[in-house]
């Protein structure tokens, strides 16, 4: 997962409740094995998530191609959704683009990873790298 530490944003997929798929750029916040989503409530990516928690992540940056699946869950504890606002979590101030976590229309996302794997450029060429949550 640390190779997504610093990276650009990426391509969240999610599917909404009627079943179609739904792809919009994000930019993720790592802490540790977490991911974190920052949008709006009233995105198609909030309804979506709170639909089906289900989603792919794709990344693409220091030197690698990065595909994360997982389950999102609403963080709604106010001390931790702090923590993260203002814990360096996420490569950029969240308040430039959603003011204060007080803002009613912001939902922080934790995203628990079930697996990711990454495709990483080395002195040979493309080596996979595989990562299971609890392996």
């Amino acid at each position: 997962m640390e190779l997504l530490r610093g990276t650009p944003p990426g391509h969240l997929a999610t599917t909404g409740a009627d079943g179609t798929p739904h792809a919009a750029k994000v930019a993720l916040g790592l802490d540790g094995d977490v991911l974190w989503i920052a949008t709006r409530r009233s995105s198609a990516k909030a309804r979506n998530l709170r639909a089906d928690p289900r989603l792919a992540v794709m990344v693409e940056g220091n030197r690698a191609e990065t595909y994360v699946w997982g389950e999102a869950e609403a963080e709604n504890d106010g001390a931790e959704l702090r923590r993260v606002w203002d814990g360096g979590v996420f490569p950029f101030d969240l308040s430039g683009f959603f003011g204060s976590p007080d803002n009613p229309d912001v939902v922080l996302f934790r995203v628990r990873p079930t697996r990711a794997v990454a495709m990483v450029a080395g002195d040979s060429g493309l080596e996979r790298r595989t990562w299971s949550a609890g392996g």
